[in-house]
């Protein structure tokens, strides 16, 4: 629907009564879905400052070392289209402590990696093996992600109620059409 239509529609003295619901609803769906913007706006905003706060506390209580894989990974599966697999395996490595010691756990790596290689852990401040820390830029997309997200639902809902009203106006009409047909049938018989 244009707004041309929607104008034409309000001055036309052959438009039904559920032609004009059947816009309004549309106009209405409209003006909801703008301001549904802001809305989105400040639930993306809410998801990325817990995001950031979750990176800051990550940030602050994780480290980096370099690790040493102790044995071989899976080797790596190339798919049909000729392109590597970028799955990741659990393997053995070792790494040294702050204070000289030496520490050894499954780590996460990708496959085909060697005995060897060296890859970079996080750790928490126990010496666990962690995630690493979530950065900005995880922080921003989340954010961006959760507000169109909102925004995409709150539109979705709004044009599944816009669709459902019109298919009910659509049967009112059908349905007035054929009584006007049925009345039209019943007044020819005489004339």
């Amino acid at each position: 629907m244009s707004l041309v239509y929607l104008w034409r529609l309000g001055r036309n003295p052959l438009a039904r009564g559920s032609d004009r619901v059947e816009a309004a609803i549309f106009v209405l769906g409209v003006l909801l879905a703008l301001l549904g913007v802001p809305l989105a706006a400040a639930a993306g905003s809410e998801a990325y400052a817990g995001m950031m706060a979750r990176s800051a506390l990550e940030t602050a209580s994780r480290h980096s070392t370099t690790a040493f894989l102790l044995e071989d990974a899976p080797p790596a599966r190339v798919g049909v289209d000729g392109t590597p697999s970028v799955e990741t395996a659990s393997v053995a490595a070792r790494w040294a402590l702050p204070d000289g010691r030496f520490q050894e756990a499954a780590v996460s790596v990708d496959l085909g990696a060697s005995a060897g290689d060296a890859v970079t852990v996080w750790l928490d401040e126990s010496g666990a093996v962690v995630e690493p820390p979530v950065t900005p830029l995880d922080a921003a997309s989340t954010g961006i992600g959760v507000g169109v997200g909102v925004w995409l639902s709150a539109v979705t809902l709004l044009a599944a109620g816009y669709l459902l009203a019109r298919h009910l106006l659509n049967r009112a009409r059908w349905a007035a059409w054929d009584r006007e047909w049925a009345r039209f049938g019943q007044d020819s018989r005489w004339l």
